[in-house]
């Protein structure tokens, strides 16, 4: 029996990381065989992406590395799940037509480009959810944790949080709201993930 695939989306401070991590705990401690991955990952490919060590990258150089590097990590997801575990993903291909394309001025050619470009090297995950959270929100609470990245600017997280918004819309995310208490927001979370097991 194959595992179950989960995506965990949204924009810097939305509780992507933390979630991830109290899921992998609860379906543990239930007698599921889960593990949690993200990407970028920590491979050649997404170590490079992770150090920012190309400057001035385009969006679509950084798109390409990104599609690179999900290429390899999906291998391994297809293996883990073909074990029977479920795997739980901070990011996955949502972020790179989110990121990229506010970063490009999310021109519909371009965001069509990036999905395009990753759909045939992707497996489409079992449920995604993308917490949905203000960029102001968000933003103190990326500061509330140090030193921001490049990423993590107050315009810049508003694009990025549309174009999750319209990806929700077209692949059927579960939007969850993100700005309630970490309790809340993972009963509801873990209530749809055993709805589909």
């Amino acid at each position: 029996m194959s595992g179950l695939f989960i995506v965990f989306e949204g924009i810097d401070g939305s509780g992507k990381t933390g979630l991830c991590k109290r899921v992998h705990e609860a379906l543990t401690a239930e007698g599921r065989t889960t593990i949690v991955t993200q990407e970028p990952t920590s491979d050649e490919i997404g170590s490079l992406i992770r150090k920012d060590g190309i400057p001035d990258i385009t969006p679509a150089a950084e798109a390409l590395l990104f599609t690179a590097d999900r290429a390899v990590h999906t291998q391994r997801i297809a293996r883990w799940l073909e074990e029977g575990v479920t795997v739980l993903c901070d990011r996955y291909f949502a972020s790179t037509a989110a990121y990229q394309s506010a970063a490009a001025g999310r021109d519909p050619a371009f965001t069509e480009w990036l999905l395009q470009m990753n759909l045939p090297v992707i497996r489409m995950p079992d449920l995604t959810f993308l917490l949905d959270l203000d960029a102001e929100e968000g933003e103190e609470r990326v500061n509330g944790r140090g030193a921001a990245s490049r990423y993590e600017e107050l315009a810049y997280q508003r694009e990025v949080r549309k174009a999750y918004l319209d990806l929700a819309e077209r692949f059927d995310f579960k939007i969850i709201a993100a700005d309630r208490g970490r309790d809340e927001v993972l009963e509801e979370v873990l209530q749809l993930i055993r709805s589909v097991f």
